[in-house]
């Protein structure tokens, strides 16, 4: 978890990182009334306005290196500042170049096309370019 904070900051995420290490408590289990909500593909979940952040064993088990977990955290930093699924993985979505998770590395994924099929949930608006590969209009 700390090489995808530093990774995230070698990349100029800075707001997002002050979020991390300033403001989020981590944990590996959730409370009472999380764990009583099924989660399809959870990495992990915030509780805002608590800043809490737990990672499931899943974000541990399935990214394949420390740029997949950074996409993970960054999603969950979104929500440490209030933002909602949308604005988290549209944010995400629209930054992965950025931080240097492309389809050409990890296209084939768990991490990716579970992110990836989720954007498309919450965004739909991203993926409306027939002519790119998943209609995705915001490139690789």
């Amino acid at each position: 978890m700390i090489e995808a904070i530093e990774l995230l900051e070698e990349k100029g995420f800075s707001d997002e990182v002050f979020y991390l290490r300033r403001l989020a408590a981590f944990r590996s289990s959730d409370n009472w009334l999380n764990s009583s909500v099924a989660k399809e593909s959870a990495f992990a979940a915030t509780n805002y306005p608590f800043e809490i952040v737990t990672l499931y064993p899943d974000f541990f088990i399935y990214p394949s290196d420390s740029v997949e977990r950074a996409a993970t955290l960054l999603h969950e930093a979104r929500h440490l500042a209030g933002k909602d699924e949308k604005d988290a993985y549209e944010f995400v979505w629209k930054n992965r170049k950025r931080l240097g998770w492309i389809e050409e590395n990890y296209g084939s994924s768990q991490v990716w096309r579970d992110v990836r099929k989720q954007t498309r949930e919450y965004a739909p608006n991203l993926f409306v370019c027939d002519f790119n590969s998943y209609n995705d209009c915001t490139g690789n």
